[in-house]
C-alpha cells in the first residue's frame, strides 16, 4: 500500500510540473500572437528644425520683419511685447519696458550680461547677430534663451574685465557699438571711429552720427535731412550730447571688440566717401574738405 501511494505521489507532484509547463508554454504562445498582430509603435514625429540668421545691424523692426516672415511670430507687436518697442523711451511716458526673467537653479538671473541694460528701452543690442537652428514651433522665450547664451558666451570674461577697468557698461558697449556698426564697414575703420565717438562722448560733444536719426524715423538715408535732425528723442544724436539713449540696432561681435579695444588716433571727424573708403580729418575745415572731395 505505502509502495502504491508513493508512486501516485510521484505521478501527481511530475504530472503537476508538465501542467505548469503546458500553462507556461501557452501563455508565452498567446503573448507573441497577441503582440505579433499588434502594428508597431509609431515613433513620435520629429520636430520641424529651421535656421535663423540675424545680421550684424539688424534692430527689432528688421528682425520682427523676417521672424514674421518664417512664422516663429504673428505680427511686430507680439515681438515687441517681449523685447520692447524699438527707440520708443519708456520712463519719458512713465511706462516700464517689458523685463525678461531667465532664472537659474538658484533663483538668480542666468544672463548677467542683461543686469544693467536700462529699464527705459527695450533689449535692443542684446539680439545677437549670428545664425540659429531652432525647431519651428519653438516658443519664443526659448528662442531668444539661445540667444542670450549665445552672447553670454561671445563677450569673454576678458573683455567685461576690460570694460569695468574703463570705467564703462556693458549697456555702454553695446550702445556704442551699435552705432559704429552703422558707421563703418571693417574692423580697422570700427576701431578708428570708435575712437573719435569715444572721446566726442568723453567731450561731451554730439556725436552726430545719421543713424541714430534713422533708428527714430524707421528711414535709411545715407545724409539725413535738417528738418530729421531736429526730431525731439533722446536717441537724436545730433540734438544731444552723449552716447543715444539705447542701442539702435544689434552689433556683431568685431564693433563690440572695436568700441572695446579702439584704435587710438588723432581725429575728431571721419566720412564715408562715394567709393565707400573711410576719410578721417583732424579739424572741420578738413573733414567739409574731404566731403566735397569724395561725395562729388
Amino acid at each position: 500500500m505505502k509502495l502504491q501511494f508513493k508512486i501516485y505521489n510521484d505521478f501527481m507532484k511530475k504530472f503537476k510540473i508538465i501542467i505548469i509547463l503546458i500553462f507556461a508554454l501557452v501563455t508565452l504562445a498567446i503573448y507573441f500572437k497577441r503582440g505579433h498582430n499588434q502594428p508597431p509603435p509609431t515613433p513620435p514625429a520629429s520636430r520641424q528644425e529651421i535656421d535663423i540668421t540675424i545680421i550684424e545691424g539688424w534692430n527689432l523692426r528688421q528682425i520682427a520683419t523676417d521672424w514674421e516672415k518664417r512664422g516663429l511670430i504673428k505680427n511686430e507687436n507680439e515681438l515687441y511685447a517681449i523685447l520692447g518697442q524699438p527707440a520708443y523711451n519708456y520712463l519719458a511716458n512713465k511706462k516700464v519696458a517689458p523685463r525678461l526673467n531667465y532664472l537659474d537653479n538658484n533663483g538668480q538671473d542666468s544672463f548677467a550680461l542683461l543686469k544693467d541694460k536700462s529699464s527705459g528701452v527695450s533689449y535692443e543690442g542684446y539680439i545677437f547677430p549670428d545664425t540659429y537652428r531652432v525647431y519651428a514651433d519653438a516658443k519664443l522665450s526659448e528662442v531668444l534663451q539661445k540667444i542670450f547664451t549665445n552672447l553670454e558666451n561671445k563677450i569673454t570674461t576678458e573683455m567685461r574685465a576690460e570694460i569695468k577697468r574703463q570705467g564703462k557698461t556693458v549697456y555702454e558697449v553695446l550702445t556704442m557699438a551699435s552705432v559704429v556698426e552703422k558707421e563703418a564697414n571693417t574692423l580697422t575703420d570700427m576701431q578708428m571711429v570708435a575712437d573719435i565717438f569715444w572721446r566726442r562722448e568723453k567731450q561731451d560733444w554730439a556725436l552726430q552720427s545719421c543713424a541714430t536719426v534713422n533708428y527714430i524715423t524707421g528711414k535709411n538715408d545715407p545724409a539725413v535731412s535738417a528738418e530729421d535732425q531736429q526730431v525731439d528723442s533722446l536717441y537724436n544724436t545730433y540734438k544731444y550730447p552723449g552716447l543715444p539713449l539705447g542701442p539702435i540696432g544689434n552689433p556683431g561681435l568685431n564693433a563690440i571688440k572695436a568700441v572695446i579695444y579702439p584704435k587710438t588716433n588723432n581725429y575728431w571727424y571721419f566720412m564715408t566717401g562715394a567709393d565707400g573708403k573711410m576719410y578721417y580729418a583732424s579739424t572741420l575745415e578738413e573733414h567739409n574738405s574731404n566731403v566735397y572731395k569724395y561725395l562729388r
